[in-house]
């Protein structure tokens, strides 16, 4: 069976501070936190790697979510890991430590039955690896998603795959500085005539905005009284995004604008809790009933 969608990203085991919790090797990364959110709409294939303190039962908490599994690979070698913090408002994360030494032993090999794929998703991640998917993959949607790091250290690779995908996924702090103007409408513009058919910026709480050439379209976010932890929401936002596309026949502005509908949904749903222990239990009827709210239904602010 052809997999509808293929999420690549990282899994991670995090050292974690925010103003509400701490706590140490936690799982996150871009992977889980988007495979998971796209999960809820649609046949996904999680590609990964793990090293061999990555513990089992997330791996089965995966497998129940209908994940497809079989292109993670688990290697001899520490998981991938960072450590950083959150305070004040939460804004912006404070990066302590990185670990990426996985990285030198695994090659992102895809297993050839999952090659085809109907939408793809390339999670934040170093845009050679981002390429070496690319490589592989034969599919009729590509979106991804990027960081700050990257834009700053490997803008030409990057500057490869951009030109490639039809959607890219980027926050409004690394759209002002990958289009070098912080005027977001232009940087849009900057960002649309590098390749993607659309350009999705994400600015928290204040929402997110979709760009193609033709039309602009503004979404609101859902309005969270308690943010515990906001890292992984715009990975949610994606795969949530990314996994109600890839069930419909085709792509427009309105189907569009209900996938940012319901990425924020479940982007909402995922700052609730600490790491990954709201998205991992999270039910479609609460996810409806957000974006019922961001859809102008009842309760719309």
């Amino acid at each position: 069976m052809v997999t509808k969608l293929l999420v690549a990203g990282v899994l991670a085991l995090d050292d974690l501070k925010t103003p509400k919790k701490s706590q140490k090797g936690i799982v996150g990364g871009a992977g889980i936190y988007s495979s998971i959110s796209a999960s809820i709409f649609t046949n996904t294939t999680l590609v990964a790697v793990i090293g061999n303190d990555f513990p089992e039962k997330i791996l089965e908490k995966i497998k129940k979510r209908g994940i497809n599994t079989q292109s993670i690979k688990k290697l001899d070698y520490p998981t991938f890991h960072w450590s950083g913090e959150y305070k004040g408002d939460m804004l912006q994360a404070i990066t302590h430590e990185t670990d990426f030494r996985i990285n030198d032993y695994y090659d992102w090999e895809i297993n050839s039955e999952q090659r085809k794929t109907e939408f793809l998703l390339l999670c934040n991640n170093d845009p050679a690896i981002q390429l070496r998917i690319l490589e592989q993959v034969e599919a009729k949607l590509i979106a991804m998603d990027t960081m700050n790091l990257w834009i700053d250290i490997a803008k030409e690779k990057l500057e490869s795959v951009v030109s490639q995908v039809d959607i890219l996924f980027i926050n409004d702090a690394e759209a002002q500085q990958y289009s070098e103007t912080q005027d977001l409408e232009e940087a849009a513009l900057i960002l649309l005539n590098k390749g993607p058919k659309y350009v999705v910026i994400k600015k928290g709480e204040k929402g997110a905005s979709l760009y193609s050439k033709n039309f602009t379209k503004k979404i609101l976010a859902f309005q969270v009284d308690n943010i515990v932890d906001p890292t992984g929401a715009g990975d949610s936002f994606a795969g949530a995004a990314m996994g109600y596309l890839a069930n419909l026949d085709s792509v427009n502005i309105e189907n569009l604008t209900d996938a940012m509908n319901y990425g924020a949904a479940v982007a909402s749903i995922t700052v609730e809790g600490f790491g990954t222990e709201s998205i991992m239990d999270v039910t479609k009827s609460e996810i409806n009933r957000r974006f019922n709210v961001l859809n102008g239904g009842p309760g719309r602010i």
